[in-house]
C-alpha cells in the first residue's frame, strides 16, 4: 500500500509538472498576482463590467483559472504530505491527489483540442 500510494502521488506530481511546463504556470501565476488589476486603467470605467469574450478568449481564461487552481491544490497537497507520516497517507491526501489528477487531465485535454 505504501509503495502504491507514493507511486500514485509521484505520478500526479509528474503529470502536474509536465502540464505546468506546457502552459507556462509560472507566468500565469505572476500575471495574476495581487495588485495587478486594471483599476487604474481609464478605459475600464467606460466599458461594461464583464467584457464580451470570444470563445477562444473564454477557453484561455478558463484554462488559466483551472491552472491556477491546479497550482493551489498541489501546494496544499505538498503541505499535507509533509505533515503526514512517512509510512501512511491520509484519505484526504489521496482524495486531493485524485482531484489534482482529474484537473490536470482535463486541462491537458482542453489545451490539446482546438
Amino acid at each position: 500500500m505504501k509503495t502504491s500510494a507514493v507511486g500514485y502521488l509521484s505520478g500526479s506530481f509528474v503529470a502536474f509538472l509536465s502540464l505546468a511546463s506546457v502552459l507556462g504556470l509560472a507566468a500565469a501565476a505572476q500575471q495574476s498576482a495581487p495588485g495587478s488589476s486594471n483599476a487604474a486603467d481609464p478605459t475600464a470605467a467606460t466599458t461594461s463590467s464583464k467584457p464580451i469574450l470570444t470563445p477562444e478568449e473564454k477557453k484561455k481564461a478558463d484554462l488559466r483559472a483551472d491552472t491556477e487552481k491546479l497550482y493551489r491544490l498541489t501546494q496544499e497537497l505538498k503541505v499535507e504530505v509533509a505533515k503526514s507520516n512517512k509510512d501512511t497517507l491520509s484519505v484526504g491526501v489521496v482524495k486531493k491527489a485524485q482531484e489534482i489528477e482529474r484537473l490536470a487531465k482535463s486541462i491537458k485535454e482542453r489545451s490539446r483540442n482546438p
